[in-house]
């Protein structure tokens, strides 16, 4: 066999088994379910969209006040307008106020004692200067030393009892006089206690036996009501001479007033006026003070 002959014979062989390689790959499975016509898009056709909006809130409303409107406490939308304040008047101890959100307005009534022109000018502890008259020559004057010994305040104790929503402010002071007109004609001396918030300047000093009785042991109901945030209060009065003698020539007072006042008060005024003033039973309580009038503030010296 010629060489040409033979290469030839190898090129067949070749070929064969390249299509035998060929034939033994995968083939994919043959399809041979109908398939639908594919009919053609309308130009304005759209796809369905789906509802995805989230369901509606039920609302749990909140309830208006003075500074917000009413708004669902899960969603935060908002209905309606807030509320108008309702004001309450001003009194002594706060400006006008709105009872529903607290808010205040403008300022608290200013105290009628310092409206009548009065000041504060005597502290416990120290001892002042006391002017006023003698007994048996109303013309002569004499002069006396006032000291304010203690202020005691507490809700209840020995021999007084508890009272809901008030307590006791127990005082004891000193008057005494030891110059020669005393030493001759005596003295007299003029004490009592007002209201340093709403005093009213027309009032009637009544003597403490005149007041009327109260079911507390000892006390009488003072004569006017003080104005404590804007309530009218009773607060009741109980004096006790303590010492009222001569020693040499020397006269000598202690007097023990105990008081039962709203709890937290602390308008109490007490004041030293010169006898000389009262001049009868129907002067009003400023008739009585001048230049010379003592006057102690109690509660505010201890809290």
């Amino acid at each position: 066999m010629m060489k040409s002959q033979i290469i030839l014979l190898i090129l067949c062989l070749f070929l064969i088994a390249l299509q035998g390689c060929a034939d033994a790959s995968p083939q994919a499975p043959e399809n041979n379910s109908p398939q639908p016509p594919t009919a053609p898009l309308s130009p304005g056709y759209q796809p369905p969209e789906f509802d995805t909006a989230e369901p509606e809130c039920p609302h749990f409303w909140s309830s208006p006040d003075c500074n917000n409107s009413s708004f669902c406490y899960d969603c935060g939308e908002v209905k309606g307008t807030p509320l108008s304040h309702e004001w309450a008047d001003a009194n002594y101890q706060k400006a006008s106020t709105c009872v529903m959100c607290g808010l205040t307005e403008g300022t608290a009534l200013e105290p009628e004692f310092i409206v009548q022109g009065y000041q504060i000018n005597a502290t416990s502890g120290r001892s002042y200067s006391y002017k006023t008259i003698t007994n048996l020559d109303g013309s002569m004057t004499t002069y006396g030393t006032v000291t304010l010994l203690y202020i005691d305040i507490f809700e209840s104790n020995t021999g007084y009892k508890a009272k809901d929503g008030y307590e006791y402010i127990r005082i004891r002071f000193m008057i005494y006089f030891d110059d020669e007109n005393a030493l001759i004609n005596g003295y007299r001396y003029m004490t009592g206690q007002l209201d340093y918030y709403g005093m009213d300047p027309q009032e009637i000093p009544v003597a403490f036996e005149d007041l009327s009785s109260s079911d507390i042991p000892d006390f009488k109901v003072a004569n006017r009501k003080i104005n404590y945030y804007g309530v009218d209060y009773d607060y009741f009065i109980k004096y006790e001479l303590i010492q009222n003698e001569w020693v040499g020539d020397i006269a000598y007072i202690v007097r023990e007033h105990v008081f039962l006042i709203p709890a937290g008060y602390d308008g109490l005024v007490l004041y030293f006026a010169n006898a000389a003033n009262w001049t009868n039973y129907e002067s009003a309580i400023t008739d009585n003070f001048d230049s010379d009038t003592l006057f102690f503030r109690l509660a505010t010296q201890t809290r």
